[in-house]
């Protein structure tokens, strides 16, 4: 039985980039390290930001490659490697499951409500419902991939984490989480947050741009 790998805060960031690039631009898949870099570095998308060197970019990939978690591939005749991920097929992930486990390494534990929202641009979840399967999937398996971190008997603001990490990595986040304020499990509606709704607006334009330059860009080739 394949025991899922516990990766440090750089592997977590690399595997993730691999994972999410491979379902929201199969067409640029896989990645040459300049992409893993650019990608690793972006503003959106990520937390915490980061500003990883190309050199430290490339021992992850080197050590992810010794531990048979990605591979780095050559086109005919071509000298640049490209690299792609070697985890979710040994996993045994389906689309929906890459997409959580890829948002999980990308931004850290997360509220139901923002795992739906962001998975969704890599692959459609199409309601609390499907996400909830989901997450259930990667927690049962007979090696757990995820896990809910906020107590029994709250329904709103639920958070869960990803296991392929530290255990203490983990633990630390529910310890430092909020009080759950007497109303959480009310049903009136939390208040709205307009900057990340305009963060969320802003980053399905920016997906939906880079897949219409990818299909012009394909139409030109002879």
């Amino acid at each position: 039985m394949f025991e899922p790998p516990l990766l440090n805060a750089a592997e977590q960031r690399v595997m993730g980039v691999l994972i999410e690039k491979s379902l929201a631009t199969p067409q640029y898949y896989p990645l040459t390290l300049n992409q893993v870099v650019t990608a690793c570095n972006q503003k959106s998308n990520r937390d915490p930001v980061m500003s990883l060197m190309e050199d430290e970019v490339e021992g992850v990939l080197n050590t992810l490659a010794n531990r048979g978690l990605a591979t780095q591939v050559f086109a005919s005749g071509s000298r640049t490697g490209k690299y792609r991920q070697e985890l979710t097929g040994m996993l045994e992930l389906n689309g929906q499951e890459m997409a959580v486990l890829a948002e999980f390494l990308l931004r850290g534990a997360q509220t139901v409500g923002e795992l739906r929202t962001r998975a969704s641009r890599m692959k459609a979840i199409p309601d609390m419902a499907a996400l909830n399967e989901v997450l259930q999937g990667l927690a049962g398996k007979d090696q757990p991939l995820a896990r809910r971190l906020t107590p029994p008997g709250i329904q709103r603001g639920v958070r869960w984490g990803h296991l392929l990490q530290d255990p203490s990595m983990l633990d630390a986040v529910v310890e430092n989480a909020p009080e759950p304020s007497p109303t959480s499990t009310s049903t009136s509606a939390p208040p709205p947050n307009p900057s990340a709704d305009r963060l969320s607006q802003l980053e399905e334009k920016l997906e939906a741009l880079e897949k219409r330059i990818a299909q012009l860009e394909n139409s030109q080739r002879p």
